[in-house]
Parts: structure tokens; C-alpha cells; sequence
């Protein structure tokens, strides 16, 4: 997932990790998973079945125009403001996520499990790695009714839209010195009766600076970074399905399935796959790793986790 590409760590309820570079190819995805091309895990709820067509037929109209799968014509530009739009887009929370990352990371005690991760990334490469996001603008379309709606109340919950918007990662370092990189994402929502449904086109443009150093180079070289991933979400109620492509793996599609399990807690759990093989399955509790983290396939592991932080259990959790 998901997502969301390769080179990039994506924290979520379950924990997910995708391969980079020339571990992430096809083929080695594959042997360790067991997958194949083309493949979604098998569901029994009806509406799951319908969200897995429309997924296929969604990245078929991409692959085949290379451009968003969705009808335009009735869409306009809404005037938003641009702090509206960062919010929408998602790009609020990301930045948070960041920020708090950042002031964790200092802490010799109760590190996020993010901190930990960013710690041992930065100590791999000898360095003290320091990122800061900032928004580069954005532009959201959507019907004249629906525009009025989110100039009313900025509510993006209950209308349909698509929003094209663009962020600015710049890296500082012992080696890399005011370095950037552009993520790009044309992201659409759209909503029906009981269910929501959205696209996205999520991709990352490296700046030449980062290039300097060998193996960051040759990372990016096999990485297809600049490529968007397309991901495909399906919401209804407590469910959250998500299938996405990315453009190291074409024709591997990777699913996660998060169930909501308490609203009040944030307690959740999460399943996820590799074409149709089950690749593990992951439990959350107030947006933080909980409890028992397993992986399967060839390279399978079991880890217990108490509110971010990993830990030795004998008697871990798994709700």
C-alpha cells in the first residue's frame, strides 16, 4: 500500500511496509508472498466483489489514458481557500504526522514507533535526517451545488470532488544540504448512497541533489518514484478497503481491509494482502500499532506492540 510508492514508509493501522527499489520488483514480491499477476484475495461481501470490478476497470481506463479514470464535464472550479484545501487533501495531517515524528525523535523514553523507524533510517546512513513539508498549492473541481456546499461549511465528507495538489519535501542532512523532492497527487472522491468511494494518483519527483549519493541513486533508478501509484478506496460504515498498483510491481495489486472494531477507542484491525495471498494482519488502538503484528509468507514474523511501542509479550494481544 497504501497508500500509498516505493521509498516511502507508510505508517497505518496494521503496519504496512512497502518494498523499495529493487527489493520491491514483481518477481521477488512474488516468491516472498506467494502472489501472482492480477490477482485480489477473495470476499464474501457482496459490495467488496463490486469495489474489486470497479477497481480493475478504473486502472484499466488509467493504464489505457494515462490520465484520471472520471468524467469532468459537469465539474467547475471551487474558490477555496488554500489552508481549506491543504485540509482536504490530506496534506493537514501528513505535516502533523511529521511534526510530531520530529519532537518524539528526541526523547530517550515512550519513542513512536515512526521516531524509531526514522532513527534507525537516519543511523543507516550515518546522519541526522530533518524534513520539513511545505504546500505548494492545489486546486479542487467539483459541481456548482457541491462547491456551494464546501464554501458553506469546508465539509468534504458528503460531496463529490477531485482535487489536484502538489507538496514540497525539503531534506537537510549531514549529505544532503536544502534537498527536495515534489509529490504530486490528483486524488477524487465520490459518494453514493451508503458508501464512498475514491481514486488517487500519488507520485514523488526526487530533486537532482539526492541523486549524489550512490545508493540513494541506484535505489531511485529502480524504483519508478516519478510514476504514480493508483490506489482505489472503498468506505462503508466500518469498513475501509483499499487496492492499489504501484509502478514497481505493475500487476501486483495489493488490498488492505481495515475493520473499525470500537469508534470510541480507534480500535481497529487490519488484513492485508498480496494478490489474493494473505500478507499479514495488523491491530491499532487510538491510531497507534497495538497489540499482536503478524506477517506472513516467506519471510513471516510475529511482533507485540503497546500503544506504539514495540515490546516482549508473552501474552500479546490480538483483538
Amino acid at each position: 500500500m497504501n497508500k500509498e510508492t516505493s521509498l516511502k514508509i507508510v505508517l497505518s493501522a496494521g503496519i504496512t511496509l512497502t518494498l523499495s527499489g529493487c527489493f520491491s520488483n514483481t518477481s521477488m514480491i512474488m516468491d516472498a508472498t506467494g502472489a501472482k499477476k492480477g490477482e485480489l484475495p477473495v470476499f464474501q461481501q457482496a459490495a467488496f466483489t463490486s469495489a474489486q470490478a470497479d477497481f480493475r476497470s478504473k486502472l484499466e481506463q488509467y493504464h489505457n489514458t494515462n490520465q484520471m479514470p472520471v468524467d469532468t464535464s459537469s465539474y467547475s472550479s471551487c474558490d477555496l481557500n488554500q489552508n481549506i484545501l491543504q485540509d482536504i487533501s490530506g496534506f493537514t495531517a501528513i505535516a502533523d504526522l511529521l511534526d510530531t515524528t520530529r519532537k518524539n525523535k528526541d526523547k530517550d523514553s515512550e519513542k513512536s514507533l515512526s521516531a524509531r523507524i526514522g532513527q534507525d533510517a537516519s543511523s543507516a546512513v550515518g546522519q541526522d535526517i530533518q524534513q520539513t513539508y511545505n504546500w505548494q498549492g492545489g486546486a479542487l473541481y467539483a459541481s456548482t451545488i457541491d462547491c456551494q456546499k464546501l464554501i458553506n461549511n469546508a465539509d468534504a465528507s458528503k460531496v463529490s470532488f477531485l482535487i489536484d495538489s502538489q507538496y514540497l519535501i525539503k531534506t537537510t542532512g549531514a549529505n544532503f544540504k536544502g534537498t527536495h523532492s515534489i509529490t504530486e497527487k490528483k486524488h477524487i472522491q465520490r459518494i453514493a448512497p451508503d458508501h464512498t468511494v475514491s481514486i488517487s494518483l500519488h507520485s514523488t519527483i526526487i530533486g537532482d541533489d539526492f541523486t549524489k549519493d550512490f545508493g540513494t541513486k541506484l535505489a531511485l533508478s529502480l524504483s519508478n518514484l516519478k510514476d504514480p501509484s493508483f490506489i482505489y478506496t472503498y468506505k462503508n460504515g466500518n469498513d475501509l478497503l483499499i487496492m492499489s498498483e504501484a509502478p514497481s510491481s505493475p500487476g501486483i495489486y495489493f488490498t488492505q481491509h481495515f475493520i473499525t472494531l470500537n469508534k470510541a477507542e480507534k480500535r481497529t484491525r487490519s488484513y492485508r494482502y498480496t494478490g489474493a495471498a494473505q500478507s499479514g494482519i495488523g491491530r491499532s488502538l487510538n491510531d497507534k500499532a497495538h497489540g499482536l503484528q503478524e506477517t506472513f509468507g516467506k519471510y513471516g514474523s510475529k511482533l507485540c506492540f503497546d500503544q506504539g511501542e514495540l515490546v516482549e509479550k508473552s501474552d500479546c494481544e490480538a483483538f
